[in-house]
């Protein structure tokens, strides 16, 4: 009978058998290594903490308990660290289907997100056409109780991860660390452009 442990994963409890909790300390180790030297590099690992946390409760095949089997499935979702030197981490991440998702996103809102979750659904670049729509259909008195309804029941994008699906990108490794590396540089760039700006205000 094999020993197990109690973790925590992304701020979820889960028990897992001992061989499978030495290959994930390795796994989120070389994890941690990928990213040395990344901006934002503990939000990316803790995205990632996140993710897996979400597959491993998702993952029903075996029963709760985390084993090597489940792991592996895990991993082949989300990719192994690609580093020099480590042919042990250089297999390639599995082609996985993403499912777009609706979300709110407020990191593009003008009162909820609504209109920029729904562009980011549809493909549509520009949010103004849908915000455009809801003012058409306010004016005949449906817009209103149709944008707090979907405000209601439609869920924020929280996590990197709910980002990544409601564009439906892949949400592996490397897509997390690109995207929370790109929206660091981007809060950078802003910061940076104020101050050039303040600074040409008071000149």
């Amino acid at each position: 009978m094999k020993k197990v442990e109690n973790i925590n994963l992304g701020g979820i409890k889960f028990t897992i058998d001992e061989d499978a909790f030495h290959e994930l300390s390795r796994y989120m180790d070389a994890i941690e290594r990928r990213f040395t030297g990344f901006d934002g590099k503990k939000d990316i690992v803790d995205d990632i903490e996140i993710r897996l946390a979400e597959l491993f409760q998702e993952d029903k095949q075996g029963g709760d308990i985390i084993s090597n089997s489940k792991l592996a499935r895990i991993q082949k979702i989300m990719g192994m660290p690609k580093e020099f030197g480590d042919d042990y981490y250089a297999a390639e991440t599995m082609t996985e289907h993403v499912q777009k998702r609706l979300f709110r996103d407020e990191d593009d809102k003008v009162v909820a997100g609504i209109a920029s979750g729904l562009s980011a659904y549809y493909g549509i670049n520009n949010p103004l056409l849908i915000r455009a729509v809801f003012v058409f259909f306010a004016l005949g008195g449906i817009g209103i109780p149709l944008y707090l309804l979907l405000w209601i029941f439609v869920p924020k994008a929280k996590t990197t991860a709910d980002k990544l699906a409601m564009h439906g990108e892949a949400i592996n490794i490397e897509t997390i660390g690109t995207y929370v590396e790109d929206s660091i540089s981007e809060i950078k760039e802003t910061i940076e452009d104020l101050g050039k700006n303040f600074k040409k205000k008071m000149n």
